[in-house]
């Protein structure tokens, strides 16, 4: 059986330099992860819309049964 060998460089300070080939695996796979990232912050971001959403309605139904009370909302001291 014989082996492969192959040569491979390290820097000044002593770190491995990657293959081609790693330094692609290593890009794919921060892809993947930026990818993941930007889903996970798109769906922060509709969550967080939502709840904004929700709480306008809220408010807005708040101020209408104030109003029903006479109360004006928007003079309060």
């Amino acid at each position: 059986m014989s082996r492969k060998w192959k040569l491979r460089y390290f820097t000044h300070e002593g770190e491995l330099v990657p293959t081609p080939e790693e330094a692609a695996l290593n890009l794919q796979q921060q892809a993947v992860e930026a990818k993941q990232q930007a889903v996970e912050a798109q769906q922060q971001l509709s969550d967080t819309e939502l709840r904004l959403q929700n709480e306008q309605e809220r408010s807005q139904r708040l101020a209408e049964y104030l109003r029903s009370q006479g109360i004006d909302p928007d003079n309060l001291s």
